[in-house]
């Protein structure tokens, strides 16, 4: 048995925002992010490498979470999304998603899945990701410039976290 926490999953989610949370040093950097304008993100994760996958190996929340949450779409391969509420320094929801259409978010962060095991990791951080084009911002950059601080912080507390792939985890 594994203590790590499957990404991406409702359980690496909760401990990100408890990360997030529990970061004084992203509390104060992130003073006044969501503050008259939505702060909150959408994440989405596209080419999920769920064909390669051993779903029979998984446990089953995440086999459900699989089902529930990924669907293909034309052109993304399988694709996931996930919501992170950012207000003043705080965390206020994380969790797994159908889509954009369930939220109401100021920003939409995609980019493949290869791309966010990378950023996850800490390989990447994400305004050099942005950068780079290795994801996608639907949003105002501007304001994410403004709160570079911030967005590398949020990218150290997910590295951070004790994390297993999928694709390392249960590839076939």
């Amino acid at each position: 048995m594994t203590d790590k926490i499957s990404f991406p999953s409702q359980e690496w989610f909760d401990a990100y925002k408890d990360a997030i949370n529990n970061n004084d040093e992203y509390a104060e950097s992130s003073e006044g992010w969501g503050v008259d304008f939505n702060g909150d993100f959408i994440f989405k994760v596209t080419n999920m490498p769920v064909d390669d996958l051993d779903i029979d190996a998984m446990p089953e929340h995440l086999q459900d979470e699989l089902d529930e949450y990924i669907e293909e779409q034309e052109g993304e391969g399988y694709v996931g999304y996930s919501y992170v509420g950012l207000e003043d320094g705080e965390c206020t929801g994380a969790e797994l998603i159908h889509g954009p259409d369930e939220v109401d978010a100021g920003f939409v962060l995609e980019g493949t899945y290869d791309n966010w095991v990378e950023l996850t990791k800490g390989n990447i951080g994400a305004v050099d990701g942005m950068m780079s084009g290795k994801f996608d911002l639907d949003g105002d950059m501007q304001k994410v410039l403004q709160y570079t601080d911030s967005a590398t912080l949020l990218t150290e507390v997910a590295a951070g976290i004790d994390s297993e792939f999928a694709h390392e985890a249960y590839g076939k």
